[in-house]
């Protein structure tokens, strides 16, 4: 009878499977809410959802960028420009993604912002492709908030990117950032 419940201790042991690694990375299937602050830049890539995030294999730990202020100088005169960046850095047993977004605004302004500056970019590290505006495209950038004293700012874009032979696009929608740094 010992011999019994040592032999169904011994399997229960056996069948409990404990893995400390940590979950692999799942793309989330939504964007966030409009008021969501976790995630103060994300986006429709050719219709699937991106939101920053880093992770790493071990470290477990979450990197969420998001837009800050920038103020450029010229000869004698101060210009005011929005840049907005975020990646997404992936190393997990399961994936590697190298990505990110960078949207510079020149000069900006409530409403439509037709002024972006060439360093305007998505890269993806780990394809290697980097996609630049596509300059023979209509591009979006809406500020519905703009605090430049207190750096609070919101607002929607859209932009077509290309790469630099032209042989790749990349659609970006449903846009969405918000920052109060």
């Amino acid at each position: 009878m010992k011999n019994l419940i040592f032999l169904l201790f011994f399997l229960l042991f056996l069948s409990c499977d404990k893995d400390d690694s940590p979950p692999c990375y799942t793309p989330p299937d939504e964007l966030p809410e409009n008021d969501d602050r976790t995630y103060n830049l994300s986006f429709l890539k050719n219709g699937e959802v991106w939101r920053p995030a880093r992770t790493s294999t071990g470290a477990g730990s979450a990197f969420l960028a998001g837009p800050s202020v920038n103020f450029t100088y010229a000869v004698g005169e101060i210009h005011t420009g929005l840049l907005m960046s975020a990646d997404l850095w992936i190393n997990d047993d399961c994936n590697t993604i190298e990505q990110r977004m960078v949207i510079y605004v020149v000069d900006p302004v409530l409403g439509d912002n037709g002024t972006l500056a060439s360093s305007t970019r998505f890269s993806d590290f780990t394809l290697s492709p980097s996609f630049n505006l596509d300059t023979t495209l209509h591009q979006s950038v809406v500020i519905t908030k703009l605090d430049l004293n207190n750096y609070e700012f919101e607002g929607t874009f859209e932009l077509n990117l290309v790469t630099d032979d032209k042989t790749d696009t990349l659609r970006i929608t449903d846009g969405r950032f918000k920052g109060d740094q």
